[in-house]
């Protein structure tokens, strides 16, 4: 019995099948070895370099290092002309224990240097959210976002930790997915009391 002959548009069919598998598998290959180097917290910020976005919050703590504080909350405006640092937690958040006593020593350090340090508190509650300030010595700013969650969705926030550094201008020069370090805040401390 003789082998059935192969045609010739039977072998150019299969090299295409073959090569169009093989540039697909090397495209797939490509894309996940370009983000091996990429750490899965840094997260570029759409609004980074523009006019940080306001934002509300009602009050857990704080009121007394914000002249002429309203009794209904505090908002973006509230520190126009000063650098500001923003971080977006929660008291069931892990990673934001981590941060936390480094949070409280660069405000102690920095707080009559003009820079404001400011924590809004996203999906918790007043009750929650002041246990775990008093836990972790708390002793800056503290907001509540509200039920809508507003604050956290028009900064983007995908998580908690998010920290985002603002300058007296207004302008968010860098954000911070997952827990910050003492030594990240010294730096961008440096770079907002520059301007």
């Amino acid at each position: 019995m003789s082998e059935k002959p192969v045609l010739p548009h039977q072998n150019r069919r299969h090299i295409l099948t073959v090569s169009v598998f093989l540039f697909a598998a090397l495209a797939v290959c490509f894309i996940l070895w370009s983000a091996l180097g990429k750490d899965p917290n840094k997260v570029p910020a759409a609004m980074l370099d523009k006019q940080a976005m306001p934002f509300s919050a009602s009050w857990l703590q704080g009121q007394e290092h914000l002249a002429g504080a309203r009794p209904e909350g505090f908002r973006l405006d509230d520190f126009k002309g000063r650098p500001l640092v923003l971080n977006f937690w929660a008291s069931w958040c892990y990673s934001c224990r981590a941060e936390a006593r480094d949070f409280e020593a660069f405000w102690q350090r920095y707080k009559d240097r003009g820079i404001a340090v400011v924590g809004i508190a996203i999906q918790d509650t007043p009750e929650q959210a002041m246990q775990f300030a008093r836990t972790y010595g708390k002793t800056y700013i503290l907001g509540l976002d509200g039920d809508d969650g507003k604050a956290a969705i028009d900064y983007g926030v995908t998580g908690v930790p998010e920290t985002y550094f603002i300058n007296k201008r207004g302008v968010l020069i860098h954000k911070e997915a997952g827990p910050v370090t003492t030594e990240m805040l010294a730096r961008y401390a440096d770079e907002l009391l520059k301007e």
